[in-house]
């Protein structure tokens, strides 16, 4: 008796994973933007961000002082990863008007008397640069190469008078560089863009787009008034449970396969490092992807339409990828923002997929993290549970009247409310 109802439970799994299986094949929407765009965006954000830095980016050089001093700087700059001087007008006004025009991406100006300032002050004097801070990654690469090419003349000249006022040579250099600083960026050794955000888009992108295609497929069992038909074959006893284990097979297949085209294809076209065992990699993984399933079963109740979902999610993936920790801090949060991306499963799925994949830790190094993203998809699932019972036993309506039917509707209980007040 007891290995008949496992073998039941087991039928009713998979064909219940087979009819959503079928749902995904029949509706073209759900198949593009579920497949094809997560696989489009993976490569296409890749693509973009393949270069990893910027490199020659073109700037205009204003000297108003026009000395030795003023030239060798310019040199420097120019042999710089990151700049190259491409214009040299005469005045702020022409270089702004290159700016403008779209020709340079910023404006380095040496003021007049430049070179006095800085042998009177000691290496302390003023350079103006412009450049728009809209563009966080130009504005930050032209900072960062003029501040690294004064430093390094400025440097050089502070130890050149502290050896003219009669200093030895290793005193000097030990006054004018008191540590010694080695910088070794970990993990992301050349600081490349792609390495950064790659891993993480992986996550967000999934999460969204498989988001969206469940919940265009959704909407359209509640306006066609099919979820009942569909899934008959689960009105048995706890038939429901293994009805929301069914319906999730058929999305952690897909979502694995392009995790793993992802992993596999695109870090490997783009030489995008793996650190990580690959095989624990898969296994945690496998929770945040029944994690998003779960929380599309349960979305089912907000998703009254097929125009509804791309709306909704679409508002929602901006905070998700803030979530993760790409353009802000995570510890920098106010709790009730990180309490809220506790329950976004992309959160801890992105934090726990770049310590694999690119840190290369192991399971047991990020157990907390495993064992969070776990009680996420449990907690999920349980609401996924109670969604599925909901609908399949008719608790909820599943089809969204027409503003006409609401019409007659109305229009019925006005004629049954005047009837009772003349009897």
């Amino acid at each position: 008796m007891m290995l008949k109802k496992i073998i039941n439970s087991f039928a009713l799994i998979f064909e219940t994973a087979k009819k959503e299986k079928e749902l995904i094949q029949k509706d073209s929407a759900v198949i593009e933007i579920y497949i094809l765009f997560v696989a489009l965006v993976y490569f296409f954000y890749t693509f973009v961000y393949s270069p990893e830095i910027f490199t020659n980016l073109p700037v205009a050089y204003v000297d108003n002082d026009q000395t030795t001093i003023s030239h060798q700087i310019k040199r420097m700059l120019n042999e710089t990863e990151s700049l190259e001087i491409t214009a040299e007008p005469t005045s702020l006004d022409e270089g702004r008007k290159l700016f403008e025009e779209g020709k340079v991406n910023g404006i380095i100006l040496i003021p007049k008397n430049f070179s006095k300032e800085l042998q009177k002050n000691g290496g302390n004097a003023s350079i103006a640069i412009y450049s728009d801070a809209s563009y966080m990654l130009y504005y930050d690469k032209t900072l960062q190469a003029v501040t690294n090419s004064l430093g390094a003349f400025t440097g050089a000249l502070q130890l050149k008078q502290t050896m003219m006022s009669g200093v030895p040579m290793k005193q000097a250099e030990a006054s004018s560089k008191p540590f010694n600083i080695i910088a070794n960026p970990l993990y992301n050794l050349e600081e490349g863009y792609a390495i950064f955000l790659i891993p993480v888009v992986l996550i967000i992108a999934l999460q969204t787009l498989q988001l969206t295609g469940m919940g265009v497929l959704y909407g359209t069992m509640r306006e066609n008034d099919t979820f009942t038909t569909h899934f008959a074959m689960a009105k048995q006893r706890f038939g429901y449970f293994f009805m929301t284990i069914g319906r999730a097979l058929p999305y952690l297949v897909i979502s694995m396969l392009l995790l793993l085209l992802g992993i596999l294809v695109v870090f490997h076209i783009f030489t995008i490092p793996q650190r990580g065992n690959l095989f624990e990699v898969i296994v945690f993984l496998i929770p945040v992807v029944l994690a998003i399933t779960f929380l599309g079963q349960s979305l089912m109740n907000i998703f009254r339409n097929r125009e509804d979902t791309i709306m909704l999610l679409t508002v929602f993936s901006i905070p998700a990828l803030m979530m993760g920790g790409v353009s802000y801090p995570i510890v920098a949060f106010p709790l009730w923002i990180k309490v809220m991306g506790f329950f976004f499963p992309s959160t801890i799925g992105v934090k726990g997929f770049i310590s694999l994949s690119q840190a290369g830790a192991s399971l047991v190094e990020i157990r907390e993290t495993f064992i969070q993203m776990w009680i996420i998809c449990i907690f999920y699932f349980v609401l996924a549970v109670w969604t599925n019972r909901r609908f399949l036993y008719g608790l909820v309506p599943s089809k969204i009247p027409a503003k006409s039917e609401e019409l007659d509707t109305e229009e019925d209980l006005s004629k049954i409310s005047n009837s009772e007040d003349k009897n």
